[in-house]
């Protein structure tokens, strides 16, 4: 009999659980508790594979400190130099180098293909050899131009043990890279030092997208600069060391060692963040784990569309009517006019027209660019249940198909216009289903009006309501409009309903 209430209060618990983990955020008392845990699982990874990966650097780097055939190479290549500069070096010996540096190129595959390069230093600070033979080779580090670079700065200081230069613009491989620079002594002679060379592209592909379930999720690598090191999926080109984070926010992050924070991104979004600095060989990095927050918000709303619509039409409800402008003067003639049951894609510069919304619904979409689609939706489309059309898909696929692309889906804004949102569940629905978020879509409604006018042109979107005894009642613009993404914000930050 123990057995089996033990039995039922382990069911119950798992069930309360449950209930605890798939309920709408709000139910939690924290909001956004799930993405969270999300980023900090995909941050914890990507920690451990940078750490992974600096320690195979490190641990590598000092294995070839010790290893006689780097050794030898160093100390033959310096002898060479120093014979070149006395003008003493015959054909055999040529041959003898040239030998040399084919089988250390070997060599270097097998036991050191980690580094993108190993230069060989003279105590002279000169590249007496390197596996690539970039424009560094034969260059001397420490006078000139090099002299103040990062790695000519290192060398000038003769070090004694190992260092680590941070990530930078490094000019003979047109790249950015970071050196651990490594001391080789032979019977505690000091014969100069190898820097071998990290390339950063390594870092790069541990942060690049592996199919996270997020669109907008990505992660970041940043130094103390804010200038990221790794690539960002939002930029066509390379963004290594061309972009950086909102700096208002590194500082704070680099202060406060790791934790979460809501914050404004490089691309002017807001964001969900977790963030951990991470230290190596006096080099700091923050690993930054981030998702726009639109996407979060209409995530949390297809989890839970029951209880959220209910929010949603609630609050639409109870916010007021926005204060009307003068009736707007009559739709230019050019203006196309698009009838019930029909929608048209038109120029900007041509404009769209319908009128009489009642029953029905009203939907603007406006891709980027100098064109829009207007659809006259009545009660007997699929966005009302009906079966006689299906509009509003036709306009999605159209749009996919002709013209934005999968990244200017984004920029898309979606207009519905109604006196009363019957119609809004079926035409969100489909929306959303096709990959948009809540915070594209705007909603106009007036309960006092009997029907709406919508005039789409370049002097931008203009709607003009008709009260019950035909007379205008004013109008409104695409700017009074309710935005959901923002009211879907302030349901899910409110808490659960009483």
């Amino acid at each position: 009999m123990n057995k089996l209430f033990c039995l039922a209060g382990t069911l119950l618990s798992l069930i309360l659980v449950l209930l605890f983990i798939c309920g709408p955020a709000n139910a939690k008392g924290e909001p956004y508790a799930w993405p969270y845990a999300d980023l900090q699982v995909l941050r914890t990874q990507r920690v451990g594979q940078l750490e992974d990966i600096l320690s195979r650097f490190e641990e590598k780097a000092r294995a070839a400190a010790s290893d006689k055939v780097v050794v030898s190479v160093l100390e033959l290549s310096a002898f060479h130099a120093q014979a070149l500069r006395q003008g003493a070096v015959d054909g055999e010996f040529e041959a003898k180098i040239r030998e040399v540096e084919q089988s250390f190129r070997r060599y270097y595959v097998e036991n050191y293909f980690l580094f993108y390069d190993i230069l060989f230093i003279d105590t002279t600070g000169s590249v007496v050899h390197s596996v690539r033979g970039e424009s560094d080779l034969h260059t001397t580090l420490t006078v000139g131009k090099d002299a103040s670079s990062p790695l000519g700065t290192c060398i000038a200081q003769h070090p004694n043990s190992a260092v680590f230069i941070d990530y930078h613009d490094y000019r003979p491989s047109s790249e950015p890279a970071a050196f651990l620079v490594e001391p080789i002594r032979k019977e505690d002679r000091l014969l100069g030092w190898i820097a071998l060379q990290c390339s950063v592209n390594k870092i790069n592909a541990l942060f690049a997208p592996t199919g996270e379930k997020y669109e907008t999720m990505e992660t970041l690598l940043v130094n103390e600069q804010g200038l990221m090191l790794t690539d960002s999926q939002f930029f066509s080109g390379s963004s290594v060391f061309r972009a950086h984070l909102n700096f208002s926010n590194v500082p704070s992050k680099f202060a406060q060692g790791q934790g979460r924070m809501e914050v404004t991104d490089y691309r002017g979004q807001e964001c969900l963040t977790t963030f951990q600095v991470v230290n190596f060989k006096g080099a700091r990095w923050l690993v930054v784990v981030k998702v726009d927050k639109d996407e979060i918000v209409t995530k949390e709303f297809a989890l839970h569309e029951r209880f959220y619509t209910q929010r949603l039409l609630q609050a639409l409800s109870e916010e007021a009517c926005p204060a009307m402008s003068t009736p707007a003067e009559g739709a230019k003639k050019t203006a196309v006019r698009v009838d019930m049951d029909e929608f048209y894609r038109a120029e900007r510069s041509q404009g769209l027209r319908t009128f009489g919304i009642a029953t029905c619904t009203g939907v603007l979409a406006v891709p980027p660019g100098e064109f829009a689609y207007l659809a006259h939706v009545s009660n007997r489309d699929r966005t009302y249940g009906g079966t006689e059309t299906n509009l509003l898909a036709q306009i999605l696929e159209n749009i996919e198909r002709f013209d934005v692309s999968r990244s200017g889906k984004r920029q898309l804004s979606f207009l519905i216009v109604a006196p009363r949102l019957e119609g809004l569940e079926g035409s969100l629905n489909q929306i959303l289903d096709g990959g948009y978020l809540l915070s594209q879509v705007n909603i106009l409604s007036c309960p006092q009006a009997r029907t709406g006018e919508i005039c789409y042109d370049c002097k931008g979107t203009v709607i003009t309501w008709t009260g019950p005894d035909l007379n205008p009642l004013g109008a409104h613009y695409i700017e009074d409009a309710a935005n959901l993404g923002e009211l879907m914000e302030t349901i899910i930050t409110q808490g659960p309903p009483e």
